[in-house]
């Protein structure tokens, strides 16, 4: 008998999973034995459903040697799953190990809901969600579908000591479309960060790409750029003397800006209007320091609203991220996650619930997790204990893309 049963639960599930990964097949809660009478309602994947690749390899404590004829995750292939509100788990493709050992990272789910984008080491995957096919195409710049329905990708990138640059392609990888991003409207050089709105129409780009020799701009800005490439107005940054980046879309005309002052480690997160009213302050300013009202966070990134509260992506110590609960004056105060472990990325939301990435009960693997903060209750979507192995990368519906 093998001196790790999780290893054999993982070698069953994966040879299940061989056998099983035709388009669309639900595998069961309780294991990964398909029901082949059930494909994807495609009609109902929207808000709510989540996208994740998983590993059959389960995680191992620190120290914890594997056995000498179990493969590491980096040579075993991973699988994409779709996942509805309920839980119901439909496997639809597998991506091969690789000599490099990169994994499939999750980056973008289309405005229709019917493909995937992930990023490879050097190159850009998109994924047929209806039918399983990949096409690929090199690029090692940040990807994400355009907007609204992701029939055309944008690739960004960030070079130090000049502007960063955005591109519009086909699906295929062919340029469309340049975009003016040197100095545009006077604003600074682009940082590579961007937002794009959910009609497609306009993007938001961040500023203050300096040069090592250039003084720190105090007047960085949002430059609002029409998808031809158009500039329409520009939005100054809320925080005085600060870098800020976009996040994500609040509503269809505001979005969460992260702010950090250019002379100390102060952060705030803020809601910014795109029509140019003012922005409104989301969280209090953060010092880093662990100061009262912000115990154990030095930080914060991503915010989501929920008829239940106000939660942020917190920023610990050594590497460790948390979630918090925005409190009534600004501040955060860590949220305790029933089952879940110290580290928890908030993935998104799905209705009144957050989604998230953490470790689940005694378990050193990465499980999905979805969160009802006013019942304070968890229940495990992917990963240990329903179907072993550990989560690689996940991403929700209409959450916008990975910032």
């Amino acid at each position: 008998m093998s001196r790790h049963p999780h290893r054999t639960a993982a070698a069953l599930a994966a040879a299940a999973l061989a056998v099983s990964v035709t388009v669309g097949l639900p595998v069961a809660q309780a294991n990964p034995t398909p029901d082949a009478s059930l494909q994807v309602p495609w009609n109902q994947v929207g808000d709510g459903w989540t996208l994740a690749t998983w590993n059959p390899v389960r995680g191992r404590l620190p120290g914890e040697p594997r056995d000498a004829d179990e493969a590491p995750p980096a040579k075993t292939a991973n699988t994409l799953f779709l996942i509805d509100p309920a839980g119901h788990r439909y496997a639809i493709t597998t991506f091969a190990p690789n000599d490099k050992g990169w994994k499939p990272t999750l980056v973008d789910w289309s405005g229709d809901g019917g493909r995937a984008l992930l990023s490879m080491g050097d190159s850009v995957i998109v994924v047929d969600l209806h039918t399983g096919n990949q096409t690929s195409f090199p690029s090692d710049a940040s990807a994400r579908f355009s907007r609204p329905n992701g029939e055309a990708i944008v690739l960004s990138t960030s070079v130090p000591d000049r502007p960063g640059t955005l591109q519009r392609v086909d699906l295929a990888g062919n340029v469309q479309l340049t975009y003016p991003t040197e100095n545009a409207a006077g604003a600074g050089r682009f940082s590579g960060n961007y937002l794009e709105t959910p009609d497609g129409t306009t993007l938001v780009l961040s500023t203050n790409n300096r040069g090592h020799d250039e003084p720190a701009r105090t007047d960085n800005s949002f430059v609002l750029m029409g998808n031809d490439g158009t500039v329409e107005r520009v939005l100054p940054v809320p925080m005085p003397d600060a870098v800020c980046r976009t996040t994500r879309w609040l509503a269809p005309t505001d979005f969460v800006a992260s702010c950090s002052t250019q002379k100390s480690a102060a952060s705030q997160l803020w809601k910014v209007p795109i029509d140019g009213s003012a922005p409104t302050a989301l969280t209090a300013v953060n010092n880093a320091k662990n100061e009262p009202g912000f115990e154990g966070d030095y930080g914060d990134v991503g915010l989501w609203q929920l008829p239940s509260g106000t939660f942020v992506q917190s920023l610990g110590a050594c590497g460790v991220v948390f979630l918090s609960r925005v409190t009534a004056d600004g501040h955060t105060q860590r949220v305790k996650v029933p089952g879940a472990g110290n580290n928890i990325d908030v993935i998104g939301a799905s209705g009144g619930a957050l989604v998230l990435k953490s470790t689940s009960g005694c378990s050193p693997s990465e499980a999905l997790l979805s969160y009802d903060p006013a019942a304070n209750a968890t229940k495990v979507l992917l990963g240990p204990t329903v179907n072993d192995g550990h989560v690689v990368d996940a991403l929700t519906f209409g959450q916008g893309y990975r910032s």
